[in-house]
Parts: C-alpha cells; structure tokens; sequence
C-alpha cells in the first residue's frame, strides 16, 4: 500500500513502526511510552507518554495528562495533526513521521542512548533544575595534607570537576548523526528509482503498488525500483483494475489503467405482478425486485402473462447507485360476450374450442378469429378486434343452411375456376356454394376455349362437373446450333432440332440440351394466326461439370455450407403482362459465365457473432429475433460486407472489398473472396428449377400458395400485419431457425422467404434491358438491392422472386447470404 491509496470509511488503515529490534504493524491507534505502552522507549516513565490515532482519515498525536513530549522542539499540550517529517521526543527517544497517508503511517523509533548508565568522569551530584540541559559546575574542596580523612569517604582528586547534564547534548550529536545517515540513504535510494506515467481513466482514481516496498507518486506518474511491478487503480463505484509493468533504468514506462464503473442497482415495483424484465431487448431477470443494470441509458421492458408490456427509457447512474423503477402493467385482455341462434352453438376462438353460447370469454387483446358452428347449419367466421379492458358484444348471430357442395374438374387439369366474375382457385376443385341460388361458371386454361355452366345450389347437396376445354394451336418453329439437339416442351421430349411444332396458345417452357453444353431455356406465347420462331446456341459446359463432379459442396471453416452454381443463360427480370409485375424488373438476357458458389442457407445469428459477438438481432413484441440458429438481422449491407472480408481473412483468401471514404465497395476485377451474391446470381439462384428452366414463385409458377412454401406472412404473423397471407400458415410468428423449410431445387434454403436479403449491387430503378454477362450492377450508388420475401410478406406480388426493392440501413427484416466465385 502507498500513497496512492483510496480512503473510505471502511477502508484498512494500519501503522508501521521501524524499531532498533525489527519492523512492526499495528492498527489504526498505537501508544508510545514507558513500560505498559504498545511501543517502549527508553527514559520514558511506566505508561502511555502519547497516542497515536487516525480521526475521520487524519492522523493525530494526543499527550497524555502530565506527560513531556515534544513535536519539533516544543512541547505538545494538545491533539494535533501530523505532518510528514514531524519529530517527536518522548523519553531518550525520537519518533520521525517517515510515511503519511490517509491509510498509512509510517514511524521510525530512534534510542539516542542504550539502556545501560553511561559511568560518569567523576563525581556527579544531581540536582533539581527546571532546565534539562543547564550545565551546572560542582568544585569539591580538595582535603587538607595530613587531614584524617572519613573512614567510609572515598579518596577523590584533589582537582575541580565539572558534573554535566550533558545527556541531552550528547543525544542531539547522536540524533543529529542518524539523521544524517537517514537522509543520505534516501538520497541513494530516491537516485534509483524509475518514473512510470500513469493512463488512468477516470483520471482521478488513487494508485497503488502492491508488493512493492518503496515507491512514491507525484502528479501523474509512480516512481519505484527497476524490476517488475503491479499497478492497482481504485475508485469509489468503480472496478479495481491492475496492470503489470517492467521497469528498467533510463526506460520511458506507460501504466494504463481503465477502470468499468460498477452497475446500477434497480429496484423493481410491478404491484406485485411476477414479470420478466429485459434490458435493451436482453432478458435479466425476475421482478418485482432489484436487477443490476449497467450505467447510462437503457430502455427497460417488463413483461408479464396476460399484461401489456411495460417499457420506458431510463438513466441508470451506476456506481453501485440505488434507483427505483415503479411500473402499472396494464391488462392485455378483454371480454367478449357471445349469443346466437341455434343455442349451444359451439365457439372456438383463433381454432381453440371455448364453449357454447351463449358465452362470456375473457380474450387476449388483438384481433382474432371467431367461428361458430351447429349442426345442419352453415358456420359463421369472422374476424373481430379486442380491445384490453373493454367488452365485446357479439349477435345475436344466426346459422344459415349449410352452403352446396360443387366438385369441378377439367381435361386437361389445373383450369382457373371463377363464380360469378371471381377467381377461386384451379381444377380439380371443391366449392362451397351458397344454397337458395343459382351461380354462374367459367372454366379458363391458356391456350383452350373457356367452358360454362349455371348451376343451382340446393342446401347440402353435392355435385361434380366435368369440364373438356379445346385446346387452341399456333405454329413454333425451334432452330440454332448446334443442331441434333434434344427438345423439351414443358418438360416432355419433343424430338431432336431444328423443328416446327403446333403448340397450343399459352405460355410454354422450351428447354434445348446437348450432351458436353449448359442447356438453354426459353419460353414462348405462340398466338393464333402467327408464327413464332425460337433461336438458340448452347455454350459448352466441361469446366462447370468438372466443377460440379469434383465441389458441388464447400465449406467455410465455422461451418458455413456454400453450394456450386454452374454458369448458364436465363432471361432476368419478369415481362410486361407478368401478374403483380413492377417496372423496376426489367426483362433482359442474362449469362453468367463464371461458375459461382452461394450458401445454403442464410447467415445465422451465431455465425455472425463469431465475427461480432456484441451483436443483437432484437425482438418483434415478445418475439425473440435473437437466437443463435435464427437468420441474422438488423445489419447494414457494410456489416454484410464486413462479415465476407472476415471470412475470406480467416481462409487467406484476397478480400472482395475495400474501404473507400469509410464505406465498402467491390473491387474491379472481382476477386474469389468471399462477398455477397451479385444480384443476377441471386435471382438466378432462387429461381432455377433444371438447367434452362426457371420458375415464377419459389414453389412453382402459379397460386395459390402451397403448404410448406415458406416462411411468410401466414396467419400465425396477423398481429404484425395489416392483412395476412388468405389460408396460410407455417408455424412461425417472426424469423423461423434456417433450413426448416424444403430446398429449391439447387438444394438452397429459404430464397423465398425468413428474411429479405442484401445482394450486392447497388439500387436502380431502371436497368439497361440489353444482354449481360457477369453484370455487377452500377458503380456507384446511395442504396442497395434487397431480395426476396421475408415473414412479414403477404402480397402476392412480393412472393415473386423477380420482385426487387432497395434500402440504405438495417432492419429486422433483413439478413443475407454468402457467395464467391469458384475460381
């Protein structure tokens, strides 16, 4: 401990003595004195000549009643405070102040004279005299020759003699020698030690050198022996920090020192309410109660069962610091009161069986669906919007007949079925038709004549109809080279080219392989009166096959799977009379030469925070975005970038981007780090279904939406939405783990759905619609391109994989993938 230490009312304060026999440790109170006292010195009467005693953190000498003790000379008649270098005299002894600080003081007992008498040079009377140190001179007489002397009288000279009280002279030259020595010895020992500056922060915490027997600070540096030394920095509310220096002569040392400031204490009142309390979207704990929080600004949110969230922003000093927190949870359900007709209907609520009506039902606030249902009866749905507590009034309501059942079903399949003007769905097909009624159907499939059929709905009654629809032809003529290629019509061989096909008047999928090329494919309209003609030339495939046979798979060393994709020709983009098209999906040829690898499934959570491990993907309500096997979110497209040049430096691969006034751009040539997919290769990932062969929804080309499709906006998300996705569901309210839904084709996850997906080109309204090779997109930019639907789409135009958007900054709906070119 040295000066450097910090004092509190609890802190350890201790007195050092340095003796003629040893060194000694006492508390914060010593006694110096005669035989009885804590420290004896010679020539001081039995008992306590003084205290020593530290008083609110000032050391203070006290005499004792009737005592002579000196402080520097003069008497000491009352309490006073040390100071460093202070004398006192007690007795044949001096006590010098050596060390003082607010938790140490350090004494140095010296004896000026030993125990035993020192003979006198002759006869000494002792008389009384006021003053110790007068001199007083005695002549004797001498004795008269012949003279008889006493008989018990010794014999003395016959010459004067002088009797001194010359002790205390003799003990100043004594005093006065150690002094010097003393201060010669710290003179040496202050020639050799070193100055170590100090780093600290904050700047005024104290500085001490445990282990280290001398050292002394001024201002802002330490100074100590040559040789190894620890550093302690303390502060009220504050972590001790250490550090260990190596010190040598004549060498220039820096201590830094950084002390954290302790967390604030909480103090949690929810009325007595159990809930979870959160810290910036972090769950800590348990309240009512306390939570340490650590200090500056924090948003805390209180969450409870049947309650609304509690949340507010608050300053928490930290420091150890008390502070009190009273929330009011408010209830987060209300009541719903149900009648109808027939009674005892049954009620189910969001699917949950509640009971027969008439009912009152106590319901968690939001909107939910109600359906009641009874026997021979038509069930009534609807949605309703409850409000946390207020009461709901419902009906009464009354069943209606059961609707007519109507089977409707066409050669060839998968004709769009309409009622009355309104699409529902595509053959074969089940309808629930309203009885009492007659209804109007029209059977349609491209490239057929349409069919027509009213029907009259009896209650419960079934019917099946049977729809033959005409088919519609026009002439196709497929040629390029090379030639003595295989044809593919949708999927069926149609004989080798060049050839002329008759093909019905709808949107047809031509595919064109060759053994030792990448297939192409197209599609084509053919329309009736005219003559459609498809030209092709295939590109030679050995090196992507080579690839493909050899990596089809890689791994990044955490783990990451990236599958090949092999080059080809697509068309990008999405026609003009596409359903749902927008005019940013311009419609162009695209050819990626370059084999390319992209990963199977989205970045997660726990594979970004290998790279950043402070990071947080939040919450959506109560719905946690955060755990380890969740897509990452709330990342910009420079921590997207940032995340590729970390892997490729962890593989010694050259990185894909470079910093450029403090932002990420791709370097020219493209190197073969790790970076985010182009957006070319993005759609044509998502979108590839066979070589040359494409499709319009990552389930195939048509609605509806099929179970299993995705992570999107279904029902289980109707909370966060305006409108959900009609009959859908996947379990899952916000982000679901990666994986958990079928591959495409390409054996890729999710391409259509989780999370919406950074790319790397930057974002133009309108692109260029001439061919492309390997395009990167513009060079330069304020936003970039976002891809593919996410949990929160329900829109059917944004399921399309051509759709495409931009954006400038994170958010919880957006995360990304990996690519890099194969070589």
């Amino acid at each position: 401990m040295n000066d450097a230490a910090i004092t509190r009312p609890n802190t350890y304060a201790q007195i050092r003595i340095r003796e003629p026999a040893g060194e000694r440790t006492f508390g914060a109170e010593l006694t110096i004195g005669g035989e009885g006292a804590q420290v004896v010195v010679p020539g001081a009467p039995a008992g306590e000549a003084v205290t020593v005693v530290r008083r609110d953190g000032v050391w203070t000498i006290e005499p004792a009643p009737g005592a002579a003790v000196r402080v520097n000379g003069r008497p000491l008649t009352e309490r006073e405070a040390l100071r460093r270098g202070d004398v006192l005299s007690v007795g044949e002894a001096q006590v010098v102040v050596n060390t003082l600080t607010r938790t140490l003081l350090r004494l140095d007992v010296v004896h000026l004279v030993g125990n035993a008498t020192i003979p006198p040079v002759g006869a000494v009377v002792a008389l009384p005299s006021d003053r110790e140190d007068d001199d007083l001179e005695i002549r004797i007489a001498p004795i008269a020759p012949g003279a008889a002397a006493a008989p018990e009288a010794p014999e003395m000279p016959s010459v004067p003699l002088v009797a001194r009280t010359g002790a205390v002279a003799y003990r100043r030259w004594i005093a006065l020698g150690s002094a010097v020595l003393l201060l010669l010895a710290a003179l040496l020992l202050m020639s050799s030690l070193e100055p170590v500056a100090l780093d600290l922060d904050p700047a005024d915490a104290r500085v001490s050198t445990p282990g280290t027997l001398v050292s002394l600070r001024l201002g802002e540096r330490v100074f100590v022996l040559p040789g190894e030394h620890e550093l302690r920095a303390e502060r009220e509310g504050y972590r001790p920090a250490t550090t260990r220096v190596q010190v040598v002569p004549g060498g220039e040392t820096t201590a830094r020192l950084r002390l954290a400031k302790l967390p604030g204490i909480l103090e949690v009142d929810t009325g007595g309410i159990e809930a979870t309390a959160s810290v910036d979207g972090v769950e800590i704990g348990r309240v009512p109660g306390e939570i340490e929080v650590a200090a500056g600004t924090h948003t805390i949110t209180l969450s409870a069962p049947r309650h609304l969230d509690f949340a507010t922003r608050i300053e928490i000093e930290g420091g150890g610091a008390r502070q009190r927190l009273e929330a009011k949870l408010q209830p987060d359900w209300g009541t719903v009161r149900i009648t109808a007709e027939p009674p005892n209907a049954r009620v189910s609520i969001d699917g949950e069986e509640r009971g027969t009506v008439p009912a009152v039902l106590e319901v968690e606030s939001g909107v939910r669906r109600v359906e009641l249902s009874a026997p021979g009866h038509k069930t009534w749905v609807s949605s309703i919007v409850v409000k946390a507590g207020e009461t709901l009034e419902i009906g009464p309501v009354t069943l209606g007949q059961p609707d007519a059942r109507v089977t409707v079903r066409s050669t060839p399949a998968g004709a769009d079925v309409a009622v009355a003007g309104a699409y529902r769905g595509r053959t074969p097909l089940t309808l629930e038709l309203p009885s009492g009624m007659s209804h109007d159907i029209v059977v349609t499939l491209a490239g057929h004549q349409s069919w027509h059929r009213t029907v009259r709905a009896e209650p419960g009654a079934r019917t099946t109809l049977d729809a033959r629809l005409e088919p519609v032809l026009a002439k196709v003529i497929i040629e390029g080279a090379p030639e003595d290629a295989q044809l593919f019509v949708d999927g069926a061989p149609r004989g080798r080219t060049p050839t002329t096909l008759e093909l019905t008047t709808a949107e047809h999928r031509i595919e064109i392989r060759k053994e030792g090329y990448l297939p192409f494919e197209t599609r084509v309209t053919p329309a009736e009166g005219l003559e459609r003609r498809v030209s092709y030339k295939l590109t030679s495939s050995d090196r992507a096959q080579a690839l493909l046979e050899s990596a089809p798979v890689i791994h990044t060393k955490g783990g990451y799977a990236l599958r090949l994709v092999p080059p080809g020709t697509f068309m990008m983009g999405s026609e003009r009379r596409e359903q749902g098209r927008r005019p940013n999906e311009v419609h162009r040829q695209v050819t990626l030469k370059r084999p390319f690898y992209i990963g199977v499934t989205e970045v997660t959570n726990a594979q970004f925070r290998a790279f950043r491990p402070g990071h947080m993907s939040g919450y959506v309500g109560k719905n946690t975005l955060d755990l380890d096997a969740q897509p990452v979110v709330r990342v910009s497209w420079d921590d997207a970038a940032a995340y590729c040049n970390w892997l490729s430096e962890q593989e010694g691969l050259p990185p894909a981007y470079e910093l450029v006034n403090g932002r990420y751009v791709l370097k020219r040539p493209v190197t073969t780090g790790y970076r985010l997919p182009t957006e070319a290769e993005w759609e044509y990932a998502a979108r590839y279904v066979a070589p040359g062969r494409l499709r319009r929804f990552s389930w195939g080309d048509e609605l509806p939406v099929v179970a299993q499709a995705g992570n999107l906006g279904g029902a289980e998300a109707a909370m966060f939405l305006d409108a959900a996705l009609d009959g859908y569901s996947d379990e899952y309210v916000v982000t679901a783990p990666v994986g958990k839904f079928p591959a495409n084709p390409l054996g890729l996850h999710d391409m259509g759905g989780n999370v919406s997906e950074w790319v790397n080109d930057y974002y133009l309204s309108f692109v260029d619609d001439k061919p492309a090779t390997d395009p990167l997109g513009p060079e330069e930019g304020t936003r970039h391109v976002v891809r593919g639907p996410n949990w929160r789409t329900a829109n059917v135009a944004d399921l399309r994989l051509a759709a495409r958007d931009g954006a400038d900054a994170a958010d919880y709906t957006i995360g990304f993938r990996v690519a890099r070119y194969a070589e």
